[in-house]
């Protein structure tokens, strides 16, 4: 019978959701990652399923020891790499986004029978060593990342080991199991991320062109996560006709969306302000008529459990054209985000079981 390696990365590590917003963050991050690990593979791994926050992968080109390690090794640097770069990128407070450096990642290997089973058009392997591979999720070793190969995946490698392998034996359904583990921890230490100061947007703007300022009854976290989620921006942004966004992406610093008006469209990138300590969300476009940029970060201040102060900043750079205009530019937009403002209350009244 043709024999494969049966190959399953499992993410682990986030905390306890309580909300809606936290399930949705964390679902769209797994999922990120899980594409991560995918375009990651190197040694020809095909994708069966994808369990939960596992991916369970096999190959029928059985690689060597080293190609198994630098696989898993890759795949541990890119992931890192990732949670990483999302930490310093986002601008969610969830739990989900929070505990994204949080998240560990092991490799359970085993080497066996490949044998199929096919159901109307679906076709996947099947089998006692599919069922040993998944066993194997249920081990007790005592680090948070390894690779663990079952007794059959060490006994093809077990000329290349070390003595970094960790034999364990331990019951499960009443039959012993006997495996091989290898610590990768120190990978996640190595990680370093290249400076990105370019590349992340952070708005640092000594003074604004505009600036309007308003007390909301309602709560400061509530009101970031209507002015944060794009999903809810046509809620309260009546000039936007529709918004075109990935939907499946947590919106972060560098996150790209277009703005469909009743004339035309603008492209906003998202940015934020680090130097704060109140909640703060921003954006920029290059596309605003009579403007070489427009650029506005909204600051919310928590005044108490339902009180909220309200600050946004409007910073344009106008061309020669718009100069000529600036009074009656300035007039406009201000007249626009009164209104923002004004429907982001109603939304606030109404709208909050939204949330």
């Amino acid at each position: 019978m043709k024999k494969a390696l049966y190959f399953m990365p499992d993410i682990s590590g986030f905390t306890k959701f309580v909300n809606n917003t936290e399930i949705e963050h964390g679902i769209h991050i797994i999922a990120e990652l899980l594409e991560l690990l995918i375009d990651s593979a190197t040694i020809n791994l095909e994708l069966v399923e994808i369990e939960g926050d596992a991916l369970f992968m096999f190959t029928s080109k059985i690689p060597d020891y080293g190609q198994l390690l630098e696989q898993t090794t890759a795949m541990l640097k890119k992931f890192h790499k990732h949670t990483k770069s999302y930490e310093s990128k986002r601008i969610c407070n969830c739990g989900s986004c929070r505990t994204t450096t949080n998240l560990e990642l092991k490799f359970l290997v085993h080497y066996g029978d490949l044998a199929f089973i096919k159901v109307k058009d679906i076709v996947k392997p099947y089998g006692k060593d599919v069922i040993k591979i998944h066993s194997s999720l249920k081990n007790k070793v005592p680090v948070n990342e390894y690779i663990l190969l079952t007794n059959n995946a060490y006994d093809l490698y077990k000329d290349n080991v070390d003595e970094t392998w960790i034999k364990i034996n331990e019951s499960y359904n009443s039959k012993q199991l006997e495996y091989f583990y290898k610590n990768l921890e120190n990978i996640q230490n190595n990680v370093e991320l290249v400076d990105e100061k370019n590349e992340i947007k952070n708005k640092e703007i000594s003074k604004p062109s505009i600036t309007i300022k308003e007390d909301f009854d309602g709560n400061v976290q509530e009101i970031y996560t209507y002015i944060s989620e794009l999903k809810y921006r046509h809620l309260w942004d009546k000039e936007v006709k529709k918004i075109k966004f990935d939907e499946n992406r947590v919106n972060r610093i560098g996150t790209q969306h277009n703005c469909i008006l009743k004339v035309g469209n603008l492209n906003f990138e998202t940015i934020a302000n680090t130097t704060s300590d109140d909640l703060v969300y921003g954006e920029n476009t290059k596309d605003l008529m009579f403007a070489k940029n427009f650029s506005y970060l909204i600051k919310l201040h928590k005044i108490d459990k339902n009180k909220t102060k309200v600050e946004v900043n409007l910073y344009l750079e106008l061309n020669t054209l718009g100069a000529f205009m600036k009074s009656n530019i300035y007039r406009m937009i201000k007249k626009i985000w009164k209104n923002k403002l004004f429907e982001l209350q109603l939304v606030l009244k109404n709208n909050s079981q939204i949330l």
